[in-house]
C-alpha cells in the first residue's frame, strides 16, 4: 500500500470502522473506530472494548459456531480474520480514509451527530 495510485494520490491506508450493535445485543454502544491493517493499529473511542474482543479469539486460537470454525491469528493484520470476530456482536460498515479521525464522506447526517469526539482524534 505505499505506492501511489494512477491519479497521483496517496493510497488510503486507514479504515474508518463504523460498528453498530446487533439487534439482538443489547450491552453495546455504536462505535467508531481507526485501523491500519499494516502497522496493527486500532484508534478511537471503544478500542479497549475491541481489543478485549480481539484478546479473546486469540487466546481461543478460533471464531465461530456449528459447522464453522475460522482460524484467528493476527486480526489486527488481516482483514477477513478482524471481520469474523467483530461480526459477532456488531454490523461493521468500512470505509477508507487517509488518516484517523477522518470520517468517510459518504456517512451519514444521523451518524455523525451520534458522536463527534472521535472525529477529533490525533
Amino acid at each position: 500500500m505505499t505506492t501511489e495510485s494512477k491519479q497521483g494520490n496517496p493510497p488510503l491506508e486507514w479504515i474508518f470502522l463504523e460498528l453498530e450493535p446487533l439487534p439482538h445485543i443489547s450491552d453495546r454502544e455504536k462505535l467508531r473506530l481507526w485501523w491500519n491493517p499494516e502497522r496493527k493499529e486500532l484508534l478511537g473511542d471503544g478500542v479497549e472494548t475491541i481489543l478485549s474482543i480481539i484478546d479473546q479469539a486469540l487466546q481461543k486460537g478460533t471464531v465461530g459456531g456449528g459447522n464453522s470454525q475460522y482460524e484467528i491469528t493476527d486480526p489486527l493484520a488481516k482483514p477477513s480474520e478482524l471481520a469474523v470476530i467483530l461480526a459477532q456482536f456488531y454490523w461493521v460498515i468500512p470505509q477508507p480514509v487517509s488518516q484517523p479521525g477522518e470520517i468517510a464522506e459518504n456517512e451519514s447526517p444521523e451518524s455523525t451527530e451520534a458522536d463527534n469526539s472521535a472525529a477529533t482524534l490525533q
